[in-house]
C-alpha cells in the first residue's frame, strides 16, 4: 500500500485542545437549544392554562366595579330602611309601653276610687241573713215605730270585721250581735252598686222608741185631737196639740183639767200614747 493513498492527519496537542473546543462549544449549543426549548413548551403550556380563565377587559373590569358599586349601595339602602325601620318602630313600642302605664294607671286609679271606704253611723231597721238595712239620717232611737223605713240603706256585711265598743258595765269580751234596735258606726266601700262593709261596731244597746212625757192644763179638746199648754215635762211652756186617733180620751176630761200626756213624734206629729189626768 502507497503510503501517498492516505490524508495526513494533524494529531498534534495544539489540535485536539481546539478540536475539543469545538466540541464542547457544539455540545454547549445543544444544551442552551434545549434549555430554551423546555423553557418555551413551559411558557407555552402556562398559556394554554391560563387561556381557560380569560383576561378581564376594561370593560369588564369597569362592569366588576359597577357591580361592587350596587352591592354597596343596595347594602346601605337595606341598613337605611332596618334603621329607619327601627326608627319607625320605635316610638310605636315606645307608645304600647305608655298605654299599658296609663291603663294600669288608671286601673289602679279605678280601683282605688272603688274602694275609698267611708264610715257612717246609723240605726239598724232590719237584719237578713248578710244584709242590714240602716237609717243613716237618725242613728239614735225611734220617734215613731215605722221611723227611717222610707229611707234604709242596705250594706252587705259578709266578710265585715266585727268590733264591740267598750262601754261602761259591759265586759269587753262580749259577742258583736247585729241586731235590729241598735246604733252601729259602718266603714264601708261601694262596688258594682253594693255597700260592701269592712267593719262594723256597735255598743249593742238596743235603743227604744223615744217617748215624751209632758203635763199641763187642756184647751181644747176634739174628737181626734187635744190641745195642752205644757207646764212641765219635754217641751215645757209650749201648746202642743196632740194627735188622740191611737187612744182614747175619759169622757170626764175637760178643758182646764190638769193632764200628763205619754206621747211620741212622727212627721211634726203628736201621737198620743196614754192620758193621765190629776183631777179624775
Amino acid at each position: 500500500m502507497r503510503s501517498g493513498c492516505f490524508k495526513h492527519i494533524d494529531i498534534s496537542e495544539e489540535c485536539l485542545k481546539r478540536q475539543l473546543r469545538n466540541f464542547y462549544k457544539n455540545e454547549g449549543d445543544k444544551m442552551v437549544k434545549k434549555s430554551l426549548l423546555l423553557a418555551l413548551n413551559l411558557l407555552l403550556m402556562t398559556s394554554l392554562l391560563g387561556s381557560c380563565t380569560p383576561a378581564k377587559t376594561e370593560e369588564t373590569i369597569q362592569s366588576d366595579k359597577n357591580t361592587v358599586e350596587e352591592e354597596k349601595s343596595d347594602e346601605k339602602v337595606l341598613q337605611g330602611n332596618s334603621v329607619e325601620h327601627e326608627t319607625e318602630n320605635e316610638p310605636a313600642a315606645n307608645s304600647m309601653e305608655q298605654n299599658d302605664k296609663e291603663s294600669h294607671a288608671e286601673n289602679q286609679g279605678e280601683e282605688d276610687v272603688v274602694r275609698q271606704e267611708k264610715t257612717v253611723e246609723g240605726y239598724v231597721l232590719e237584719v237578713e241573713g248578710n244584709t242590714i238595712t240602716v237609717d243613716l239620717e237618725n242613728p239614735e232611737g225611734r220617734n215613731y215605730s215605722e221611723e227611717g223605713l222610707d229611707r234604709g240603706v242596705e250594706f252587705d256585711i259578709t266578710d265585715a270585721e266585727k268590733e264591740v265598743i267598750p262601754t261602761s258595765g259591759y265586759s269587753e269580751d262580749r259577742e258583736c250581735r247585729i241586731k235590729t234596735g241598735i246604733t252601729v258606726s259602718i266603714t264601708y266601700y261601694e262596688e258594682n252598686g253594693k255597700n260592701i262593709v269592712t267593719k262594723i261596731s256597735t255598743d249593742n244597746d238596743e235603743k227604744e222608741i223615744i217617748v215624751y212625757v209632758s203635763s199641763g192644763e187642756i184647751e181644747e179638746i176634739t174628737d181626734k185631737s187635744m190641745k195642752v199648754h205644757v207646764r212641765e215635762g219635754d217641751y215645757s211652756g209650749e201648746r202642743l196639740v196632740f194627735d188622740t186617733t191611737e187612744t182614747s180620751i175619759p169622757e170626764d176630761a175637760s178643758v182646764n183639767s190638769t193632764v200628763t200626756v205619754t206621747y211620741y213624734l212622727k212627721e211634726n206629729t203628736y201621737y198620743a200614747l196614754s192620758f193621765i189626768f190629776d183631777d179624775l
